[in-house]
C-alpha cells in the first residue's frame, strides 16, 4: 500500500521555476522588486579636465553705445532702474537657469555664471555674453541662454542698460 499527499493529483500544478537574480555593478543601493534583485548605483559623472572646468567669456561686445541726448524728443531717457532690473530678472529669468542646469546635469560642476546683457530702450535684451566654464559652452549654453533672453522683456526707458545676472551652479 502506498500513500499519496491529499493535493497529489488534483489540479494540474507546474512546478515553479526559480528566477534567476539580476545583480548591476557594485557600489550603491540593493532594491528589490518582485522576484528581481539588483543593485543601484550612481550615475558615472563625465570625467572633466580643468580645460573644461576652466571659466571663459563668449557672446556679444557688452559695451553700453555712446548715450545721446535728443533735445527734440518729448520724453526723458533713461536707464533701467534697479527695482525694475530685479522685478523682470525674478519674473523672467528661469529660461537662463533652465538652460545652465540643463547642461550642467550629470556633472559635478560647480561655479557662478556670469550673463552680461544689454538691455535697449525698447525693453529687448540686444545683445549678452557669458562667463561659464567651457563644457557648458560645448553643450550649448550660449545658443541656449540668448534665446532665452530674447523672451525677456524689460520696461521700455528710451535708453540702453548693461546688466548683469550671476547664476549660481552648485
Amino acid at each position: 500500500m502506498s500513500t499519496v499527499p491529499g493535493d497529489a493529483g488534483a489540479g494540474s500544478a507546474k512546478p515553479t521555476k526559480k528566477r534567476p537574480t539580476k545583480k548591476r555593478p557594485t557600489g550603491g543601493t540593493t532594491v528589490a522588486t518582485g522576484d528581481e534583485e539588483f543593485e543601484e548605483t550612481e550615475p558615472e559623472l563625465p570625467p572633466l579636465s580643468d580645460a573644461d572646468r576652466r571659466l571663459e567669456w563668449r557672446g556679444d561686445d557688452v559695451t553700453l553705445p555712446a548715450s545721446r541726448i535728443d533735445m527734440g524728443a518729448g520724453g526723458e531717457a533713461r536707464p533701467l532702474e534697479d527695482n525694475e532690473i530685479n522685478t523682470t530678472i525674478n519674473a523672467q529669468s528661469g529660461g537662463v537657469r533652465d538652460c545652465v542646469v540643463t547642461g550642467a546635469t550629470g556633472t559635478d560642476l560647480r561655479a557662478t555664471i556670469t550673463v552680461k546683457l544689454i538691455v535697449d530702450g525698447s525693453g529687448k535684451v540686444s545683445k549678452s555674453k557669458l562667463h561659464a566654464p567651457r563644457y557648458l559652452f560645448e553643450k550649448g549654453l550660449l545658443n541656449c541662454t540668448q534665446k532665452a533672453l530674447r523672451a525677456v522683456k524689460f520696461p521700455a526707458t528710451g535708453a540702453p542698460t548693461l546688466v548683469t545676472l550671476p547664476v549660481g551652479l552648485g
